[in-house]
């Protein structure tokens, strides 16, 4: 299982900005760049299915939920399976990861984690530093 959280800090007054751009799932792969393509239908409100094609040559059943200033990502099946959930508090991002890969990929787990968790981080200083710069130009 590879888990874990990071969590970015911004200035209270980018949090509805912030929100905005977490909660667009359709500009995804702009800021998650371990995330190649993504192909979802909504099927509800606050709801949307489909498939996420990764950076690396893999791909994933995907159920993403928008509740209130989060967003859950459920990895149904493939290469990934659980959740990566993205909360927007007053002044902090958090990202936090529950996942598992097939036992094929076990071996690889340690270095997976490193990697998905700088891409996490990466992701949210992009997100961030985007609402920020936006801001400074307004």
């Amino acid at each position: 299982m590879i888990e874990f959280r990071i969590v970015k800090e911004f200035p209270p007054n980018l949090r509805e900005r912030i929100w905005e751009i977490v909660k667009d799932v359709n500009s995804m792969p702009n800021y998650w760049k371990g995330i190649r393509e993504l192909h979802v239908n909504k099927v509800a409100d606050n709801m949307f299915e489909g498939e996420v094609r990764f950076a690396f040559p893999s791909t994933s059943r995907v159920r993403i939920e928008i509740l209130d200033h989060s967003v859950i990502l459920h990895f149904l099946s493939g290469i990934l399976k659980g959740t990566n959930r993205i909360d927007v508090q007053d002044s902090a991002v958090t990202s936090t990861w529950r996942v598992e890969m097939p036992l094929y990929m076990k071996p690889f787990e340690g270095r997976n984690r490193e990697h998905f968790s700088q891409g996490t981080e990466h992701a949210l200083e992009r997100i961030i530093e985007t609402v920020r710069l936006t801001s400074m130009s307004s």
